[in-house]
């Protein structure tokens, strides 16, 4: 007889588990023959493995060096790159006090929490957005506030309404292919949001993976480049390698002012210590070389051709049945079913004919404002042959959830 479960006393946040959605669609998604529109993954077969081979190589011949503990804000050498790529982005930073080294973007986004936040605190965020980044707000004990966003990026005028009434200390958005809307906010959103964080005193925080996918439409500047005066005090910046190089080197950074950017390397010193020196050294090396410059690019192109493959099979194989606008960059399609058939309950259906996605459902903070009938689509790893094919079997689905087919696939609610 098997003793009975300990009663463990969990803190508030953790009391009950979230478990993302989008792990249950995993069995379905690495099936064999399966084609994956679900995942947020870089594409594997664009990884520049000859340029980060010589960096390593090169890195290798002082490995004495980079096996001791690492500074907790990061190798000089990263940091001095990572403000020269920062300043291309047109962000200028001291990278001796505004700009530190962290495990990916996600890190730095739970470090700004931290520090910032505690239980009675308020903070806003948009309206579907990455679950991580709401848990890492959320697990502070501080209440997360959403203000609706879509295709075309948050509503910044519901958000100075609702800044006025909460006084949040931090508002979170991704200004550029926003993950899972794939929107970009126009030049004088970005401004405004930079108006309402002096307004209302909030770090307006920007997280920026996707920011260098831009391959249609004009260049838009990272919201920290267009703060000017008391607006800078007030402007957080974060980004990663993670869909640029390869997430698994875990390499992100926050430019911040040096007071907020101080007291997220005294919380990192209690997190992990520090990002490991040897792979901060061979991205710093890989960045000295000048091979991002040239990787970059390449990237943006794929990603060009994949996004034109995924909208063109929609516009051809569910056409008057789905809706959506086009994204200018980064790894993502919001897409919307227009009938009765909501995005839950095609998604049995897609998966028996053998296409997975994400139902929009899964990103929103507030379930009571979800779109039902939305779905994110990445067109980030697979080929524009596979992703013609998914849309297809996703038509063909659709066909089978309208004609009330049975299927054998039983997803958790």
């Amino acid at each position: 007889m098997s003793a009975a479960a300990p009663q463990y006393a969990f803190a508030d946040p953790f009391k009950h588990q979230y478990i993302p959605p989008i792990r249950s669609l995993m069995p379905y998604a690495m099936r064999p023959g399966t084609i994956s529109l679900a995942g947020g993954y870089p594409a594997q077969e664009l990884f520049d493995l000859e340029g980060l081979g010589e960096a390593s190589n090169q890195v290798l011949t002082r490995l004495g060096a980079c096996l001791q503990y690492s500074n907790i804000d990061g190798q000089a050498s990263l940091r001095h790159e990572l403000a020269r790529l920062s300043a291309q982005r047109g962000i200028q930073c001291d990278p001796d006090t505004e700009l530190a080294v962290t495990g990916g973007s996600q890190q730095a986004m739970a470090l700004l929490a931290r520090v910032m936040l505690q239980p009675g605190d308020c903070v806003i965020i948009e309206n579907p957005a990455f679950p991580n980044s709401v848990n890492a707000m959320s697990y502070t004990g501080a209440t997360v506030h959403t203000v609706p966003s879509g295709p075309h990026g948050i509503d910044v005028d519901a958000l100075d309404e609702l800044a006025a009434r909460v006084k949040p200390k931090i508002v979170s958005v991704v200004a550029s292919f926003s993950n899972p809307c794939g929107a970009t906010l126009a030049r004088e959103q970005r401004v405004r949001l930079l108006e309402l964080a002096v307004k209302h005193r909030f770090l307006i925080v920007e997280d920026d993976p996707y920011g260098e996918l831009r391959f249609a439409g004009e260049l838009v500047p990272p919201i920290a480049a267009l703060a000017e005066g008391e607006a800078r005090n007030w402007a957080v910046y974060i980004s990663s390698m993670s869909k640029t190089m390869a997430p698994a080197l875990r390499i992100g950074w926050l430019v911040a002012p040096a007071a907020v950017r101080r007291r997220c390397v005294s919380a990192k010193a209690a997190d992990d210590m520090a990002s490991p020196a040897w792979i901060q050294e061979i991205v710093a090396q890989y960045l000295a070389n000048d091979r991002y410059a040239v990787h970059v690019p390449r990237i943006r192109e794929a990603y060009g051709k994949r996004c034109d493959a995924m909208a063109q099979a929609l516009e051809r194989d569910m056409a008057g049945h789905i809706e959506f606008v086009k994204p200018e960059g980064g790894m993502f399609f919001w897409a919307r079913l227009t009938g009765d058939i909501d995005a839950t309950r095609l998604l049995p259906h897609a998966i028996e004919k053998e296409v997975v996605y994400v139902p929009g459902k899964a990103f929103y903070a507030d379930v009571a404002g979800a779109d039902l009938h939305a779905m994110r689509m990445s067109f980030a790893t697979m080929n524009e042959e596979q992703i013609a094919l998914g849309i297809q079997r996703l038509g063909l689905a659709l066909r089978a959830c309208e004609a009330g087919e049975p299927v054998s696939v039983t997803l958790p609610e």
